[in-house]
């Protein structure tokens, strides 16, 4: 993970604890983080939805969700 990820979510959320206690572990949890480990990634984006940031599961898991469809756009085959 880049720390520009986490640092966003910190910057949507407020606080590194408040990511902490979102996920359910402790703050220096978050220091061993490459990336956001999966099972935590729609309590996330439902948080930083509730607080009306824009921060989803495909900017935090490409990997494993994919592009977002917004950014995907549909291409003529003729």
């Amino acid at each position: 993970m880049t720390d520009s990820v986490l640092e966003q979510l910190v910057e949507c959320l407020g606080t590194k604890v408040e990511v902490a206690r979102i996920c359910s572990v402790r703050p220096p949890t978050l220091h061993n983080w490459t990336r956001i480990p999966a099972h935590h990634v729609l309590t996330l984006e439902a948080a930083v939805k509730a607080q009306g940031g824009d921060i989803d599961r495909y900017s935090m898991r490409p990997d494993i969700f994919g592009e977002s469809p917004e950014a995907t756009k549909q291409q003529s085959v003729a």
